[in-house]
């Protein structure tokens, strides 16, 4: 439990920090190759005439790290990494979040996707601000075990047939307003959503309502979540296509730059 609110404490300074700007979360040093997928390998079925390919790759946290979309993949691309910590918010094996963190429990999936996490411990995961003139959002991207990686997005999207607002943690903050959206996910699975979250703060007496957008991609084993927030000058939040797109190609190509 103190592992997922301190997650979530740290994710709502991200929050902030995508309608301010970056603001010294620090910046990633991108190295110069992501992780390749391993090629299929064939196998002889009794027959001797039916193949079948060898398991996705499941990415580490040094690949995961090295597979994050930098200004290779998108003209003028900025981004800063977010957080330290391996059990809290930044890089590093991240620890799933208990159904009783949310209310009712039944929204759990789509509560954790607003963290960048899921009920499924990943092998690793990565943390950052990311975008470039037609926007920022927060990427969160989390390597998974096969299996897992099909259910994180299985989960959320019987999720999003119900739930349609959750609280979250002792402080119970409240989301509403949750709905599925058209957006085209890429990759080989996904889904996008809206809802809107109420946050207290000192300045006013009533919650402080801030529309988020969120696109969840599956690329083989690999789930990345992008999230945007409303901005200072109220616009409603889009996640940037081409940073979903950018991603998206680094996932299934295994390299930065790709055509």
């Amino acid at each position: 439990m103190k592992n997922a609110v301190y997650r979530r404490c740290a994710t709502g300074a991200a929050a902030l920090a995508l309608v301010l700007g970056p603001t010294g979360c620090g910046s990633a040093e991108h190295k110069s190759s992501a992780a390749s997928q391993v090629p299929g390998r064939a196998t002889s079925e009794a027959s001797g005439t039916a193949q079948k390919k060898a398991a996705p790759r499941v990415l580490t946290q040094d690949q995961l790290e090295r597979a994050v979309v930098d200004e290779r993949d998108l003209p003028g691309l900025s981004s800063s990494k977010i957080g330290e910590g391996t059990d809290g918010v930044g890089d590093g094996v991240i620890k799933a979040f208990p159904d009783s963190d949310t209310h009712p429990a039944t929204c759990a999936p789509v509560s954790d996707a607003v963290e960048g996490g899921s009920r499924y411990r990943p092998v690793g995961s990565v943390v950052s601000i990311a975008g470039n003139k037609d926007g920022m959002a927060t990427l969160s991207m989390a390597s998974y075990r096969e299996q897992d990686a099909v259910r994180v997005v299985d989960d959320l999207r019987a999720a999003l047939k119900t739930c349609k607002a959750f609280t979250v943690g002792p402080m119970r903050v409240a989301s509403n307003d949750v709905r599925a959206t058209d957006d085209p996910p890429q990759g080989d699975d996904g889904v996008a959503f809206r809802l809107t979250s109420l946050m207290e703060t000192p300045e006013e007496e009533t919650p402080l309502e801030v529309p988020a957008a969120f696109v969840v991609i599956r690329s083989g084993t690999t789930v990345a979540v992008f999230k945007a927030i409303e901005d200072r000058d109220h616009t409603l939040p889009k996640v940037p296509t081409g940073l979903v797109t950018a991603q998206s190609k680094v996932l299934s190509t295994g390299t930065h730059g790709a055509p």
